[in-house]
């Protein structure tokens, strides 16, 4: 990334009114955004797969073969979902704001909401050391057919291999990144669609409060 590019991003988590302000002024550029999301993706990906690894040393040898397809299904899935939350995000977001007679063009929403991932990418980098430490060091038990038929067992075995300050924390961060998405996209959508704050704010809440839960929910689940 260019000295320019990194005081953007510096000024994207200090100042965001100011920085997508800015960047309206200008023409429109995917390379950033599309850089932050892949960076994001490939982390969650090789994340992804990293856990799944971990969580299907619970089932017996002769089915090992068939789980190491189902890592890189699920690694490549990790992958390909973070472009698709981007797309589908700024679709909401633009569709939405429709209703609040927003102007501006898609490609601009796509490009603004790009840059809300950013605090996604700086989770990771929290989360992920952390979860390879609880991890590695996990006890992990090989289960017969008849116990991973039994839902209770195989709840009490994940909640063994991952343990509760894990998942606390994960909530704690997965909490923390959804507001702090609420606060970029909705100075994204501001600039990207000529709103007013308010507006703005109300139209980046919904795809937030939805793409929130569900992180939240992934984590929570284990509990």
């Amino acid at each position: 990334i260019k000295e320019g590019e990194k005081l953007n991003i510096k000024e994207l988590i200090l100042n965001p009114n100011g920085f997508f302000r800015n960047l309206s002024n200008k023409e429109i550029s995917l390379k950033t955004p599309f850089l932050i999301v892949l960076v994001f993706s490939v982390l969650m990906s090789a994340y992804s797969y990293y856990t799944t690894s971990i969580m299907f040393k619970i089932f017996p040898a002769d089915m090992q073969g068939m789980m190491s397809m189902m890592m890189i299904i699920t690694a490549v899935s990790s992958f390909v979902g973070g472009f698709i939350s981007w797309l589908l995000i700024a679709a909401v977001m633009h569709l939405i704001s429709i209703a609040f007679k927003g102007e501006g063009s898609f490609k601009r929403t796509f490009e603004f909401t790009g840059y809300g991932f950013l605090p996604n990418l700086i989770a990771l980098l929290i989360t992920i050391p952390i979860g390879y430490y609880f991890l590695s060091n996990a006890h992990i038990p090989t289960l017969t057919m008849a116990q991973l038929q039994n839902p209770v067992i195989v709840k009490q075995v994940m909640s063994s291999i991952i343990p509760r300050p894990m998942l606390y924390v994960n909530l704690l961060v997965g909490m923390a990144v959804s507001l702090w998405n609420l606060g970029l996209w909705t100075y994204g959508i501001k600039y990207a669609r000529n709103l007013e704050l308010k507006k703005a704010f109300i139209v980046a809440l919904i795809p937030t409060v939805l793409f929130g839960a569900y992180q939240l929910y992934s984590v929570a689940k284990f509990l």
